[in-house]
């Protein structure tokens, strides 16, 4: 099952901060954003964005199920005005009987990820990986 998304655009920030470029973190905050505004009032609830070591995150939930979005640049783009950027899907409570794998909250969870991607004209080259 797909884990993973990625894709190319100039949307988002991928230029390096003046306070830091050796620890550059804030890659991704502006895509979360952007992510959850597109998302809004559909089946799923998004979080607010965190800042974590490598790239941002953010919770959905949805019927009790809890997902974790994983929003970065890969690192040989930053700097590049068109990108490539990742979304990671995870669930953190694999203790279930069924693996987030497994879960059909996750596969519609990946499909309003890539019906966002798809329908915005600057995003391109959309590729799912596990």
């Amino acid at each position: 099952m797909k884990n993973q998304i990625s894709f190319r655009t100039e949307l988002f920030d991928s230029k390096e901060s003046v306070v830091s470029p050796a620890k550059d973190q804030h890659f991704g905050e502006d895509l979360a954003k952007w992510m959850s505004v597109k998302a809004n009032g559909g089946e799923f609830s998004f979080g607010i964005p965190i800042q974590g070591l490598h790239g941002w995150s953010e919770k959905v939930v949805v019927n009790g199920e809890s997902f974790t979005l994983g929003f970065d640049i890969v690192d040989s783009y930053i700097g590049l005005d068109y990108a490539e950027w990742q979304i990671t899907i995870d669930n953190p409570q694999k203790w279930r009987m069924f693996g987030s794998k497994d879960s059909p909250s996750r596969g519609r969870l990946c499909d309003l990820i890539h019906n966002i991607l798809r329908d915005e004209r600057k995003v391109r080259e959309l590729q799912w990986s596990d």
